[in-house]
């Protein structure tokens, strides 16, 4: 594949193995090989559901089962979908010692399932999380499937009958503070950032690598397409991350 020939390779190698305080910035296109589709990208599920009605904290306030048509949508993918070989390499760079957190967008869970340690910091939140809003009772997720399989629109809490709604955040709902002041502590003490399968599109989540930059750290890129904040790499490389990120760190 035309990957293994990429220049650029040998540079983000030294990098890697020069670097003794890694973090990885994670976004969709690292889980887009487990089957789980970008959002964003053409054919994705914004094209079916408007985002600013299904996906919306405000509108999940008045009308949830806007949000729980697209979950029933979502689910058969997530509950298919297995972590990759990018997940497992982030594994392998953390057993070299050099991988000290992962900062991510993704709510799937897939960094824990494939065995990482270090801290995860779930920006968006995790989809497996549920909790109901009206007496804060932790609920279990297979609960909430069963009783979506049994043809509830709108799941409700089992011990007082109120809002039931996952850990992860909506559009025109706020970014837990602690979670950006723990992404914000790693971004700012770490030598080397991987920016992997993001599109750096999403707000404030974006600032994190920005925040890396200028702390001094080292940026390395790797995407399907370019971002408007390539600019910023000092390495930038397309293609496939579960061809690069096994051979970046195979050959640590």
């Amino acid at each position: 594949m035309v990957e293994y020939f990429d220049p650029q390779l040998g540079i983000a190698i030294d990098l890697l193995r020069y670097s003794k305080n890694i973090v990885a910035f994670t976004g969709a296109g690292i889980s887009t090989p487990s089957g789980i589709d970008d959002f964003r990208s053409p054919g994705g599920l914004w094209e079916q559901f408007n985002p600013l009605k299904y996906a919306n904290y405000t509108v999940f306030l008045k009308n949830p089962e806007f949000y729980w048509e697209l979950e029933r949508a979502m689910m058969p993918a997530y509950e298919k979908a297995k972590p990759n070989k990018a997940h497992k390499a982030l594994v392998e760079l953390e057993k070299k010692g050099n991988l000290k957190a992962i900062i991510t967008q993704n709510a799937d869970n897939f960094h824990q399932d494939a065995g990482s340690k270090v801290p995860v910091i779930e920006i968006h939140g995790n989809i497996n999380r549920v909790h109901c809003m009206d007496c804060h009772t932790t609920i279990k997720r297979k609960y909430i499937q069963k009783r979506m399989k049994m043809g509830d629109d709108v799941p409700k809490c089992p011990e007082c009958g109120g809002r039931v709604k996952p850990d992860v955040v909506l559009f025109n709902e706020p970014v837990a503070d602690d979670l950006l002041e723990d992404a914000t502590y790693y971004a700012e003490n770490c030598d080397l950032m991987l920016i992997l399968g993001s599109s750096l599109s999403v707000f404030p989540a974006n600032q994190i690598p920005l925040l890396a930059r200028k702390a001094g750290a080292k940026l390395i890129f790797i995407n399907l397409d370019p971002t408007f904040m390539d600019k910023y790499a000092t390495i930038r490389m397309l293609g496939n991350l579960e061809v690069y990120l096994p051979l970046l760190t195979k050959s640590m």
